[in-house]
């Protein structure tokens, strides 16, 4: 038994199953770490979500801002952008089975497995933790946003989506799924800046990326895995916490990493 973790698959079907195959990925004992976006961007979003679907028993899932914004299309009846590419998703017969999947899956995922050496505890978000928040406090946020966002769908997604973030308390519902799932530079005191979307060279000098060797949540897991940030490369320049996102439908790479040994398996994008 194996768990991988992938980065953004956003709608890049081709590459995600010439990547399972490449694995060797046996939904019947292996793990499928999937760190958001799963949808948007790249072509086939619809076939990627009925492939997740097809072996949701074998997969773990963290929310992303492309999967909230196709919830936000679906639940609120937003039209699509002229960038969005899951039409043939949202108009489908069992879309409303597929956005009740995604809606189920929470913005935090954390679990322990064992390696040859040593039993190891993994955590996962797509974009961001704050700095100073435990994973107590993480987890009790994630499940409290779950929880609202399960409840009222529109009236959270309404909120999540509303221009003026600044106002946000990361302490709240709305401030902490837009740090889960959007945050990538935070300012002195930890709150988070939207706009910045570039490479760590580029970041301002009042500005720093979310993730150091001090962030709290360290204190309990052994590493941490997210996405989000393609410009990273897939680099943190720490070993402990990783990014995912190497950028495929930009027409760069997907990535998958076998946790147990921290080997990568990289397929070239098919995009572009």
């Amino acid at each position: 038994m194996s768990n991988y973790v992938v980065g953004d698959i956003q709608g890049c079907y081709r590459e995600f199953t010439e990547g399972l195959k490449l694995i060797e990925f046996d939904a019947s004992k292996d793990f499928l770490w999937i760190t958001g976006d799963l949808i948007n961007r790249g072509p086939d979003s619809l076939q990627v979500i009925k492939h997740i679907l097809s072996i949701k028993s074998a997969v773990h899932i963290v929310l992303g801002n492309h999967d909230l914004h196709f919830l936000n299309c679906f639940y609120s009846k937003k039209r699509l952008s002229k960038t969005d590419t899951f039409e043939s998703l949202i108009k489908h017969e069992k879309v409303s089975i597929m956005a009740g999947f995604l809606i189920k899956q929470p913005f935090v995922f954390s679990k322990r497995i064992q390696t040859k050496k040593r039993s190891i505890k993994v955590g996962m978000v797509h974009a961001g933790i704050p700095k100073n928040m435990s994973l107590k406090k993480v987890e009790t946020l994630s499940k409290l946003s779950s929880l609202k966002l399960k409840s009222n769908p529109k009236k959270v997604l309404k909120k999540i989506f509303e221009k003026d973030k600044k106002k946000y308390s990361i302490d709240s519902i709305s401030g902490a799924i837009n740090f889960f799932t959007r945050a990538r530079v935070i300012n002195k005191n930890g709150l988070p800046n939207f706009s910045f979307k570039g490479k760590v060279k580029d970041i301002p000098s009042h500005l720093s990326p979310w993730f150091d060797k001090k962030n709290k949540v360290m204190n309990d897991l052994d590493y941490l895995v997210f996405g989000h940030w393609a410009a990273l490369e897939g680099k943190t320049n720490l070993s402990k916490i990783i990014a995912m996102d190497t950028g495929c439908c930009w027409g760069k790479e997907l990535t998958f990493l076998r946790l147990e040994d921290k080997k990568k398996f990289v397929v070239k994008s098919k995009q572009g």
